[in-house]
């Protein structure tokens, strides 16, 4: 790549550790110490935004949690965007929908994310940051057809695995729009809204910041009343179907004792490897996955006392949701592919493959290399 062209480098995401940000902030170093014309975007919050501050310099553009109209008009400068997760991501919905907005996506290319990875733009795992100047060295950017992931095929899929339901309850942690997956909630309620369904949310009625989470997740074995709460939604509302979403870790055990005592049809999505690991933002590689909920395989690899504790508690109440999940006959929804064998460890063997898709509309049939 030419030193004195501009080239703008964007990334979206939370600002943490098992995001990559080391490497993200070693890529910026290195370009400032080579003299590189890089432009660089940084969208998200986190832990490492005063790092990103830190630097003033112009060619540095923080923006924060960035709204989906903010990113469409960001997207048209962009000429590459640089996501270096570290930990397998399960199906991550910003390398979608940057496809779908013509620009290529830079990536490690393991778990489904291999998927949206072209060889080119393959990060190393061994080697990020001299992968990553390679790859700007040859100036050459080119897109993967994503077509399959399409809205059309998409919706088409959730007419199909809704098709005998007519009245459906939603239940979450919470409602919020923070992150993709908290969204995800009201863009599937929009779309079956689309498809004529009547829909409901049930949540835990409360807001919730980072410290409220982990009182809510350790409190929740007290919190009978949820149990009793949606015990009276479902009464009252009568749906055909409950569609679940996360493993829902402030609102157990109660509400799954509710839904067992309630005979309709039940899907759970899993956003996450959450309910077959004990720290699914921390594995890095598929070994990293405890072969079988076996205590043993998730506390094995943990030499912190504090951390012992921490993974004890959470194999107790995964155990404990599992329990009721594989009493009640639920249907899992997987977004991935390479999820399945995992969760057929489990016992999981009634499950349906739908991975998320995004209404931006984008013609993948011309593959653009060069930019």
């Amino acid at each position: 790549m030419q030193k004195n062209k501009e080239l703008h480098i964007t990334y979206i995401g939370r600002l943490e550790k098992e995001k990559g940000i080391d490497i993200l902030i070693e890529c910026i170093d290195r370009s400032i110490l080579e003299e590189r014309n890089i432009i660089w975007h940084i969208c998200g919050t986190g832990s490492y935004l005063q790092k990103f501050k830190s630097y003033n310099k112009p060619y540095i553009l923080l923006y924060g949690y960035t709204q989906r109209d903010e990113l469409d008009i960001l997207m048209k400068k962009t000429d590459l965007v640089l996501m270096p997760s570290l930990f397998l991501e399960t199906f991550w919905l910003v390398a979608l929908e940057t496809l779908l907005r013509w620009v290529p996506v830079c990536w490690f290319p393991q778990g489904w994310l291999q998927d949206f990875i072209h060889p080119l733009l393959a990060l190393n795992i061994k080697n990020p940051v001299d992968s990553f100047f390679k790859i700007l060295d040859k100036n050459e950017f080119p897109l993967l057809d994503v077509g399959d992931f399409s809205y059309e095929l998409w919706i088409e899929k959730l007419s199909k695995i809704t098709e005998w339901s007519h009245k459906i309850l939603l239940v979450t942690d919470y409602l919020g729009r923070i992150w993709w997956a908290e969204e995800y909630i009201y863009f599937l309620w929009d779309e079956l809204r689309w498809l004529w369904k009547e829909v409901e949310y049930w949540w835990c009625q409360r807001k919730v910041n980072r410290y409220m989470r982990i009182f809510y997740m350790f409190t929740a074995p007290l919190a009978f009343w949820r149990g009793i709460s949606l015990s009276k939604k479902l009464q009252e509302y009568s749906p055909d179907l409950v569609w679940m979403h996360s493993i829902m870790r402030y609102i157990w055990p109660y509400w799954l004792a509710a839904l067992s005592r309630y005979d309709c049809k039940k899907y759970i999505t899993h956003h996450d490897l959450g309910l077959i690991s004990p720290r699914p933002s921390k594995i890095y590689h598929q070994s990293d996955i405890p072969k079988t909920s076996n205590l043993w395989d998730w506390i094995s690899k943990n030499i912190n006392i504090l951390l012992v504790l921490f993974v004890l508690w959470k194999w107790l109440m995964v155990t404990w949701i599992w329990i009721f999940l594989k009493r009640d006959n639920i249907t899992h929804i997987l977004p991935s592919f390479w999820m399945q064998k995992y969760f057929s460890l489990y016992g999981v063997n009634d499950f349906i493959i739908f991975p998320h898709t995004s209404k931006i509309q984008s013609n993948q049939n011309v593959k653009k290399t060069n930019r």
